[in-house]
């Protein structure tokens, strides 16, 4: 047997728009679930599932049914079913998100059934095709492993192109929503050209499914996730992005599901205790330089800038030589601190670059660098966090120098706080720990060098906005006991699990509703 080459092309555009719906559909959760290994494992699992329950009805149809008209309709269908995603799937998820109560399991079962209702039954009806097509390629069996082999190969050469069409053309230039409504017009292209191959008179109709995607593009991307208050959303190569004016008349930087705020602007700049970023204006009294006239701080993860406005707002004054730059990994984002978060360019520009390629590629060496970059919400790059990073760091600090790290911990005994404790003390031996107040954050202040903690107490007696900050960090500092430490682990860039300790931690608090300690 010899299927007809056009079938090659009918299983290479059938394996793209498997993966590009997947792709496409972390894409889509993101915005009401986020991007955690959570939520990919319930992309990646249901799609397996889908693909192995298609794989099995599809070889049984075909045995019972073999007719061509079944197979290039279920690909219709599933072009079909792939085009109301774009209309129907943000008010699914919309209405399961509804539900969340602010604990990963939540999270987990809402985005399972988000993911299987939208996403599942076209990949499940996508699936058909490869036994569907060897079923009716023939009867003859002398060559038949030659043909299937052929066959998936091809349907494996449309998935590698689906995947990295997807990631570096199509989202990037067309949007989620317009990636899936192209794929949609693929597979309704090619179920029409083939049931009209199969009989003209019977199945010319079948080009009328694509009046379905050309009204779904007429009618252009809707917001992804109207919120009151939005002043700016786009999709960026990374995540999925919006700027808000939230009531109280600050404005928040949000990515994907808005488990976390990335930028902060509030009213007048004020620095609030509850605001993690509020304490990093203390930053360039703790390095202990004893000139004003020459201060220099780098800010990694900088996002919207929110940091580097503080810092320039607060402390230039009492530091007139300060020199402040970021590094932030998403060129959209760099571009929103002038916009919306009060950042001058021209005092505190951002330059875009992965945060560890910077420091290794710097000639710079900083008085204060704020390490802040988190991946996906939650969860803190691994290559940010190692032993082999923080010793990087410290060659790029003057000898009393300070380095500052945001975590996000549940408790004091978190082993991730713990094991990055551990870590940092391996190149900084001197460190404090701030407890930030209504907050999950602990915020790490490490140096080679004791801390200028004189400073801020010195700080702490004036009746500025920065002397109110020092007196709560004064107020709110803790210190692991040697015990607590034992129970963390180094980590390196050989082992540094930490996205798996920061879902241990989720696991261990999901439904029991923990407030911070």
């Amino acid at each position: 047997m010899k299927p007809h080459p056009w079938m090659y092309a009918f299983v290479f555009v059938t394996g793209a728009a498997v993966m590009t719906l997947e792709m496409a559909a972390s894409r889509f959760a993101a915005p009401f679930f986020g991007t955690s290994q959570i939520v990919w494992a319930n992309i990646i699992g249901l799609i397996m599932i889908a693909l192995s329950l298609g794989y099995w009805l599809g070889g049984r149809l075909a045995d019972r049914y073999p007719r061509w008209p079944l197979l290039f309709a279920s690909v219709g269908l599933a072009g079909l079913l792939a085009c109301a995603i774009p209309w129907t799937g943000p008010w699914v998820f919309h209405q399961l998100q509804a539900g969340i109560t602010g604990t990963p399991i939540h999270m987990i079962v809402f985005s399972f059934f988000g993911i299987l209702i939208m996403f599942a039954p076209p990949v499940f009806l996508l699936a058909m095709v490869s036994p569907f097509v060897l079923r009716l390629s023939g009867r003859d069996v002398s060559d038949l492993g030659k043909v299937s082999g052929a066959l998936y190969a091809w349907s494996t050469v449309g998935s590698i192109a689906g995947t990295f069409v997807t990631a570096f053309v199509l989202i990037p230039r067309l949007g989620t929503h317009m990636t899936i409504v192209l794929t949609s017009g693929a597979l309704i292209v090619s179920a029409a050209m083939g049931l009209t191959a199969v009989s003209p008179r019977r199945w010319w109709w079948s080009w009328l499914w694509l009046l379905v995607p050309l009204m779904t593009a007429l009618g252009g991307p809707r917001p992804v996730k109207p919120v009151q208050g939005l002043l700016f959303e786009t999709e960026t190569a990374y995540q999925y992005v919006q700027v808000v004016a939230l009531p109280d008349g600050s404005t928040a930087l949000i990515y994907n599901e808005g488990g976390g705020v990335q930028s902060l602007r509030r009213p007048d700049d004020a620095l609030v205790p509850r605001d993690y970023y509020s304490y990093m204006t203390l930053l360039p009294y703790l390095s202990g330089n004893p000139s004003p006239d020459r201060m220099e701080g780098a800010v990694i993860g900088a996002a919207g800038g929110t940091i580097l406005h503080l810092i320039d707002h607060y402390d230039r004054g009492a530091f007139p030589g300060l020199r402040l730059e970021g590094v932030e990994i998403d060129p959209v984002v760099a571009k929103l601190g002038p916009r919306y978060f009060g950042l001058n360019p021209a005092r505190t520009p951002i330059r875009v670059a992965d945060g560890r390629a910077f420091v290794t590629a710097s000639q710079h060496t900083w008085d204060f660098v704020v390490v802040d970059a988190y991946s996906q919400q939650i969860y803190i790059p691994f290559h940010l966090a190692t032993k082999e990073f923080f010793s990087t760091l410290a060659n790029h600090l003057t000898p009393r120098g300070v380095m500052a790290f945001n975590v996000n911990a549940v408790s004091p005994d978190s082993p991730l706080l713990l094991s990055l404790l551990k870590t940092v003390q391996e190149v900084f031996p001197h460190f404090v720990v701030i407890r930030v107040p209504d907050s999950y954050n602990y915020l790490v202040m490490a140096g080679r060098s004791p801390l200028h903690t004189e400073a801020v107490r010195a700080l702490g007696t004036g009746r500025s906005p920065v002397s109110s900050i020092a007196r709560e960090a004064l107020a709110h500092l803790w210190t692991p006991t040697p015990e607590q430490l034992k129970r963390g682990m180094v980590l390196t860039d050989d082992r540094a699990p930490v996205e798996y300790l920061t879902d241990s931690m989720i696991w261990d608090v999901a439904g029991r509703g923990i407030s911070p300690q």
